[in-house]
Order: structure tokens, then sequence, then C-alpha cells
């Protein structure tokens, strides 16, 4: 499989097009499941749009009209996906090996790209990004017309803020009524400093829906490699005073080291193991990453 490298990722701002082209790359040489017995049934015709497969067409219909339209099936789903995105200012970090992307684009991706595979399944999938300025919620649909809804939101998204808190959350557990299956993707940054993400996934653990966790990095934040004078900007507080980057490297690494054994043992108490990916990893590895730790998914 050909993996689309970061530079062509960040320069590529259709996510319809470039989940699909990503996905059906993953897809290759694997065996699709089958799905028998009377979960599909026909429901409608719908005007043929650019994106969809030629194999939906009715091609008797369009004998009959001359125009192309597809058909619309009604597929028994044994899942909902709701990706919950964290849309809070650090996710604007930049690669430092590649400037050009940042870890909210590298998640619009990889969301993007999860969302395809779910409606290659006949699955349903919903998107709620969050952040302290509000949320956005795409109610759960299934086929290749809610991806491209997705794909749009998700182009839209832009990181601002904080993680909500308290009652900033109460207008969005109507979406979690619904038995359904949680993806939280996010680099947790306020994780060590509040309880805003951990109550958040702790509640819905407590309500019977799995929050299946993806932490989006950049390398450096797992390995420090910077030498001489720094200056560290907090995005969601404020400047630290500079230092020298030996006198910070093994406090930074011990404290972070820390912070993600934390973080790993919380999700890993409610059988949720933590997935970690930096946007230096092509997508379609750290994904694969993911569905094999959680079956569930795939």
């Amino acid at each position: 499989m050909q993996l689309i490298d970061p530079l062509t990722l960040a320069a590529t701002r259709d996510l319809a097009w470039l989940s699909r082209h990503i996905a059906e790359g993953m897809l290759l040489g694997m065996q699709h499941s089958q799905r028998r017995g009377a979960g599909i049934e026909f429901q409608q015709y719908r005007s043929y749009e650019p994106g969809d497969s030629i194999r939906n067409i009715d091609w008797k219909l369009f004998a009959r009209s001359d125009r192309y339209y597809v058909r619309e099936a009604d597929q028994e789903s044994q899942m909902h996906v709701c990706i919950v995105l964290d849309a809070s200012a650090s996710m604007q970090q930049p690669s430092f090996t590649y400037p050009e992307l940042n870890k909210l684009h590298y998640a619009k991706c990889w969301v993007a790209t999860l969302c395809w595979l779910l409606c290659r399944q006949g699955d349903r999938f919903s998107l709620l990004v969050l952040n302290d300025s509000g949320h956005h919620y795409v109610p759960a649909g299934q086929g290749d017309s809610h991806h491209r809804r997705i794909a749009l939101a998700l182009e839209q998204v832009q990181a601002r803020g904080h993680w909500p808190q308290g009652s900033q959350l109460s207008a969005v557990w109507q979406y979690f009524e619904q038995p359904c299956q949680t993806v939280l993707v996010s680099d947790f940054f306020e994780a060590s400093q509040d309880a805003g993400m951990s109550a958040f996934a702790a509640r819905l653990h407590a309500a019977n829906r799995p929050c299946l966790p993806l932490q989006i990095l950049v390398e450096a934040e797992q390995t420090f490699p910077f030498d001489g004078e720094l200056k560290i900007v907090d995005p969601e507080g404020g400047e630290i005073p500079e230092l020298g980057a030996h006198q910070q490297r093994d406090d930074y690494l011990r404290a972070f080291n820390a912070a993600q054994r934390e973080l790993a043992a919380q999700f890993a108490a409610r059988e949720c193991p933590l997935s970690v990916a930096t946007v230096e990893t092509p997508v379609e590895r750290s994904l694969r990453a993911f569905i094999r730790a959680h079956g569930r998914i795939g």
C-alpha cells in the first residue's frame, strides 16, 4: 500500500476525496465482510451526485428517463459511532518536521477516513465538535452523501479556546441517549490540568457508551529535541519564561511521561486502551493501529 506522506496530507483540503483515497488504499487486499439476511431493503431513488458509485445507478430507470438515479437502501446496522473532535486551541500545534501540518488538520483527515470505512461497512456515524465557544453536531446517518456532509463540516472546523467544562456540556448529552460507541479524538492537552476530558469519558462509560480514545501529538512532544534558549507558549494559557533546552528536557520528559501513564491508566480501567498517533505518522498506519486496538470498530 502506498502511504500518503505528511506534505500531501497538509496540501490537500478536499477531505471527501482524500479520505476515500486513503481508505480505498487501506482496503486493497482485504477481504470485505458480507452482511447476509433481511437487513438490506430498498428505500428510495435519488438523483445521482458526484462521488456516488456507478454501481448504485439504476440503469433500467436511466434507459426510461435519460437521467441518472441512485438506489438507496436501508441497511440494518450493528453500530452507531459518534466521533467527538476536540477543537480547542492546542490542536493548532504544528509539526516541527512538517510545519504545514498541524494536529487539527491531521485529526480531520483521520476522522474523515474512519467515516469512509464506516460508510463502506454500512454503519451509522455522527460528528460532535467541541470547544468552549460551543459545539457543532452532525446527526447520525450513513452512505456516501452523509460522508460528504461530515467532510464538509470538518473542513469548516477551526481550533480555538478550551475544552468545555461543566454546564457548557449540558446540551450535548442528548446526543448520547441512544446506544453508540464514541471515538474521542484529542491531544488531551487539558487532561493533566483538570478533569474535563476525563470526566466526559467517565460519564459516557457510566452510561454504557464506550469511549475509545485517540491522542494526537507531534513527535517533538514525545522527544523534546530542542537546543538553545526556548520560549514555550501555552496556546490555552500564556508564555512560560525562557529557559535553556537542556535545563528543561529532563523535567519536561519526566512530567510528560507521568501524564501519559496516568491518562493511559484512566482509559485502561474502562477497558478502552489509549491509542496515540503523531501527525508525522501516515493516517493509514495510525488508523490501522487504532482498529487493531479496538476490534469493535473494524
